[in-house]
């Protein structure tokens, strides 16, 4: 996508026109019970629009309308071919209007247009793409048998799946939980965040226009602690897939467990580490990386590294390039192509961030660079890239998801210490290292207990590879790659005598 002046996007945005209704058997509608919410710009503290609050009557009513699309097998039924060109269509859809909904995102979440343009909007249509070419590839089985019976091992579509999805990356992760859901067969109810919906509803136009039929698709806004309670404890839904944090995470394991023990597939938090090991020659690369590690999407990325774990050898050095590359990322109106990092997602998030920076100092950490919030007669939620030197892996700041734009630089001696401050953690979903020694690198690659695991460079894999987390960042989930797929079937063996 091309990327055009500030000017140009700030003129633009004023002209857009927002989806601010619910989704529900075909139809945009209000809540049943009327109530609205306001969604509000991240960079101004403006208000944008008024969206419809949906309640856990609509919850009820968009299980209805996806179990009976699912029962009369208009979408779950219907040809894999005739799917994937649907889904293709929506992919292509989402690219010819992937400026507008680049501007959407940016005003809602505080995302700078240049990740938008660049990355999020054409992952987002990439992922239907590549999902909805998935249908008819993968192939059922059929084992050896004893000569008197056929045996086969086939996948079902599991019936109606609800997705909770998180506010830091909003149409991207609707594509994650969605594509693979969809290409499967099923129906789906998602619940968008409450605080970046805009773009979710436009999806639901543009999900119409492809041609999903009435019912499969229904999307609710709203509060959470009602959509996403309701459809936790819905009796009927045979799973709920969600990205966010691990304290909720954890709630809808117990809601699962209180109702129909619905299948639970939950991507959490984490509390990434970046390991710099000593023979590193490049080190202006791997500062380049770990500086994009941690405070790339503002640091709102459950894949964060924010704990640089740097050989005591090198730190100085090494923690110089840090700070060089950190001066290089410039903060402002998520509206200019020209600022990397936009503004955090509501004022109480940044007050909690700014709790962490007066917290780790208090413990004894020490500020090399940034510390403060910035911009503030803008009225945004602006913080500067914040580093600190000193920390012990004991600290708060090294133990606890900030979510916000705060790096932790710890030190290492040997390599077995260097893992154990890694994997000294809740959490297990990303992992970085850096070693020009290939024995090395295959060797603390399999120690680390993550999910992913990128050496020499920042990555969370493609489209192509499961994404998920051990421990308390993950549970029974991996989006992206045919095991995404595959979480939405059922199995079932078919034995037939002869």
């Amino acid at each position: 996508m091309e990327l055009k002046t500030r000017e140009y996007y700030t003129e633009q945005s004023r002209k857009l026109k927002f989806s601010t209704k619910a989704l529900i058997d075909g139809k945009l509608v209000e809540s049943s019970s009327g109530e609205k919410f306001v969604t509000v710009n991240p960079a101004t503290g403006e208000p944008i629009t008024e969206i419809t609050s949906c309640s856990s009557d609509d919850v009820y009513a968009a299980e209805k309308a996806a179990r009976k699309a699912f029962n009369d097998g208009r979408w779950s039924k219907m040809s894999p071919a005739s799917r994937k060109d649907i889904l293709i269509k929506l992919g292509n859809l989402i690219d010819e209007h992937g400026e507008e909904l680049a501007m959407m995102e940016t005003l809602d979440s505080g995302k700078p247009i240049y990740d938008n343009t660049q990355g999020d909007i054409p992952d987002t249509a990439m992922t239907f793409r590549w999902h909805a070419e998935a249908i008819d590839k993968l192939e059922d089985s059929m084992t050896a048998g004893d000569g008197e019976h056929v045996s086969m091992v086939v996948r079902e579509p599991l019936g109606v799946v609800g997705a909770i999805l998180p506010w830091n990356f909003p149409i991207q992760m609707a594509a994650w939980k969605l594509a693979p859901i969809l290409a499967s067969g099923n129906s789906a109810i998602v619940k968008p965040a409450k605080l970046t919906s805009l773009t979710t509803l436009k999806l639901a136009e543009l999900a119409m226009e492809a041609g999903i039929p009435d019912g499969v698709l229904n999307i609710l806004p709203g509060s959470g602690s009602v959509i996403g309670n309701a459809m936790g404890m819905h009796p009927e839904l045979e799973a709920l897939a969600f990205t966010g944090s691990t304290e909720v995470g954890k709630q809808l394991l117990e809601c699962s467990g209180r109702s129909n023990a619905k299948r639970v597939l939950l991507e959490m938090g984490g509390k990434n580490p970046c390991i710099i090991m000593p023979d590193v020659k490049d080190l202006d690369h791997a500062a380049e990386e770990a500086v994009n590690a941690v405070f790339w999407n503002m640091g709102e990325n459950c894949t964060s590294n924010s704990r640089l774990i740097v050989h005591e050898s090198i730190k100085d050095v090494f923690l110089e390039k840090v700070i060089e590359k950190t001066k290089e990322w410039k903060t402002g109106d998520p509206l200019d192509p020209v600022n990397h990092l936009g503004a955090l997602i509501e004022k109480s998030h940044m007050e909690t961030v700014l709790r962490y920076i007066k917290t780790a100092k208090d413990e004894g950490g020490k500020i090399v660079y940034g510390g403060n919030r910035i911009l503030a007669e803008t009225g945004g939620n602006f913080v500067e890239p914040t580093i600190f030197d000193g920390i012990t892996p004991d600290m708060t700041i090294a133990r606890e998801e900030i979510f916000g734009p705060v790096l932790a630089v710890m030190t290492f001696k040997t390599e077995e210490e260097a893992l154990h401050i890694a994997n000294d953690t809740q959490y297990g979903l990303q992992a970085s290292l850096f070693t020009d020694d290939l024995a090395t690198a295959h060797r603390m690659a399999r120690a680390l207990r993550a999910g992913t695991v990128s050496v020499n460079c920042y990555a969370e894999g493609d489209i192509s590879t499961p994404f998920g987390g051990f421990k308390q960042s993950g549970f029974f989930s991996r989006d992206n790659s045919l095991w995404a797929n595959r979480q939405y079937t059922e199995l079932k063996s078919i034995w037939m005598q002869m």
